[in-house]
């Protein structure tokens, strides 16, 4: 028991100065990619999942995805400068295997994107 509190202890002083080392409100990375997943016949999909991965670094495993609102449209924030693939899956989709990928820059100097996906056929952007 004794032994437990002084794990327990010695644990809490070595995580205790990570703690506040973190900013409040920190805003993060300042990279935004925003747009709209739509069918093939222009309407938009709801409840689409749309992924983001660092292009050409799918060893990373840094996936993140958004669900699109009733509109279709979709937000990825906090996003450093760079490359990224981003791709749309419908939500009545069983598969990743069905998914439509789009290529995205974020210079340093205006990281912001903004892409439309069209589910069904080829990805198009938008600068």
């Amino acid at each position: 028991m004794r032994t437990e509190r002084l794990a327990l202890l010695l644990i809490l002083c070595c995580v205790s100065p990570f703690a506040g080392s973190q900013v409040a409100n920190d805003p993060g990375e300042p990279g935004v990619i925003t747009g709209t997943v739509i069918d093939s016949d222009g309407h938009p999909l709801r409840d689409a999942r749309v992924y983001v991965e660092e292009h050409n670094r799918p060893q990373t495993g840094a996936i993140r995805y958004v669900t699109t609102d009733q509109d279709g449209k979709f937000r990825l924030l906090n996003l450093r400068p760079g490359d990224f693939d981003v791709f749309a899956v419908p939500r009545d989709s069983t598969s990743m295997l069905s998914r439509w990928r789009q290529h995205v820059h974020l210079p340093k100097d205006k990281p912001i994107g903004n892409v439309t996906i069209h589910v069904g056929s080829s990805a198009h952007i938008k600068s």
